[in-house]
């Protein structure tokens, strides 16, 4: 009877213990199933629109901080390389209203949402830009300038 009753506790035990290392393992992270643009990628720009034109809902893609300054989450904009600075967002459209001044937190994007981003210098011909999803390291749009 006393060993029925301690394997009974070992079995809730075991169950207890993988229950919550379940429960307290990372979410796997998705590949973004949608597709965003890049407009305004020519010789002399210096502001560059990402469009979010269909597919799934882009979560969480910049943050808003406490201080009111963007700052990448789940995307960023990069100009050969080099990560451009959320905080240079000018106006950003998320699920269908305007995000700046919204408030701390995160913002998404959904089909037909929009980004405008100032950079510090304007494109100039062979200068890359690339849009990456950071959770998975994916590669969402690449451009050169050429014109």
């Amino acid at each position: 009877m006393i060993a029925t009753i301690v394997l009974i506790a070992i079995v809730f035990a075991v169950a207890a213990i993988l229950a919550l290392s379940l429960a307290s393992s990372p979410q796997p992270s998705v590949i973004f199933g949608g597709q965003l643009s890049l407009e305004n990628v020519e010789n002399g720009r210096d502001v560059i629109v990402i469009k979010h034109t269909y597919g799934d809902r882009a979560n969480d893609v910049v943050e808003n901080s406490s201080d009111n300054k963007f700052h990448w989450k789940n995307l960023e904009l990069r100009v050969n390389g080099t990560v451009v600075p959320a905080e240079n967002i000018v106006t950003f459209i998320s699920e269908g209203r305007n995000a700046i001044g919204g408030g701390p937190g995160y913002y998404s994007m959904v089909v037909g949402d929009l980004i405008r981003i100032k950079l510090s210098t304007p494109l100039k011909i062979g200068d890359k830009v690339s849009l990456k999803w950071v959770p998975k390291n994916q590669l969402l749009v690449e451009k050169e300038v050429t014109y």
